[in-house]
């Protein structure tokens, strides 16, 4: 036990990790709204609450699989009605922005989708100065407008309207800034490791779920699906419920590890391979000349944030931790600007 304890402090140590979690969580993000997106589109499945149920279901059954098989690693205490209260308003954000996120994808193509979310992180900036006094610097901020202002015209370059659409997705910005900031903030508070989180998170959300199940009609239609026993369409469906505990939990881990800012930060440039994808991969995107700048604009914000934060790290750690003679320290400290280059250029670019 003390020895993964060492490993893993050693790897949170590393100036590297906090990318590599943030990375890890973009790539996730992308291929769970790909999966949905094609599930909605290309099967035709028009059963959101049903998809959602089963996500929640699986991201239920791993983390209790993984706290009895590892209880050292993965282990939280059982449930605490007293906790269970204290975490409900998180409960509350996650099943509002899941259920927004699924319905969106419904109306709108995968560009549009990605593109109103990006008010997330704007809404997210605004929150952490308001819970926590707490805002990046004037040079992080400028950054951010420039990529959220580039994201916001491309996203209003659609010549498609969908008034249910855009009411969905704005849903689902504003609520996904909340659900980062409760973790931020009821994560910090509770004591709970990650994955405590996220047991609470899906227990308690998953009844609200059910309710809205019921109330959509959805069980009584499903049946007459006619992609229901087609094998690829299973595959899709299974796929996508178990990376939705994947994507639960690198929220989770890289809102903690870094913050909520990051966490949204990181979710709004991988929507620029998801928007590159959504283009060619569904047929449902008019593309246009004004919507291509407009990414490109967004594109170079995430850039400019991206290596400013990372230069803000470095600046830091070589201010907590003076330079020492040590001859391996020039090998170890190259290796990581590569890995970390590499990484800023995929957020850059995701």
């Amino acid at each position: 036990m003390k020895a993964e304890a060492a490993t893993e402090q050693r790897y949170s140590d590393m100036r590297c990790f906090p990318l590599m979690v943030a990375a890890a969580y973009g790539i996730v993000s992308i291929t769970i709204t790909l999966f949905n997106k094609a599930i909605f589109s290309v099967y035709n499945f028009k059963f959101p609450m049903i998809l959602f149920v089963a996500q929640m279901s699986f991201s239920l059954l791993f983390v209790q699989a993984m706290k009895y098989a590892n209880p050292d690693k993965f282990g939280f205490p059982n449930f605490e009605f007293k906790m269970a209260k204290r975490l409900l308003p998180m409960a509350m954000g996650w099943w509002i922005y899941g259920i927004s996120g699924v319905i969106a994808l419904q109306y709108l193509n995968v560009p549009m989708f990605s593109a109103f979310r990006r008010f997330t992180t704007l809404i997210v900036m605004v929150g952490e100065y308001k819970l926590r006094n707490r805002l990046p610097p004037r040079n992080q901020q400028m950054a951010v407008v420039v990529m959220s202002l580039g994201a916001a015209i491309a996203g209003l370059t659609d010549v498609q309207f969908s008034l249910p659409g855009y009411f969905w997705v704005l849903t689902c910005a504003v609520s996904t800034a909340v659900y980062l900031l409760f973790i931020d903030k009821l994560g910090r508070e509770s004591g709970l490791n990650d994955f405590g989180l996220l047991f609470y998170n899906n227990l308690l959300a998953l009844p609200l779920m059910l309710g809205s199940l019921v109330f959509s009609g959805e069980l009584d239609r499903v049946a007459d699906y006619n992609n229901l026993w087609d094998t690829s369409f299973q595959v899709f469906f299974v796929v996508s419920a178990v990376q939705a505990f994947l994507l639960n939990f690198l929220i989770f881990f890289c809102t903690r590890v870094n913050s909520p800012l990051i966490t949204s930060i990181t979710g709004t440039v991988k929507d620029l391979f998801t928007n590159i994808l959504g283009m060619t991969l569904f047929g449902d995107f008019p593309f246009n000349l004004i919507n291509l700048m407009s990414i490109i604009v967004c594109f170079c914000g995430s850039v400019w944030y991206s290596r400013l934060k990372y230069l803000a790290s470095m600046e830091g750690k070589a201010a907590s931790n003076p330079p020492q003679e040590d001859k391996t320290k020039g090998g170890d400290e190259m290796k990581c600007m590569e890995e970390g280059t590499s990484l800023l250029a995929g957020e850059g670019g995701g």
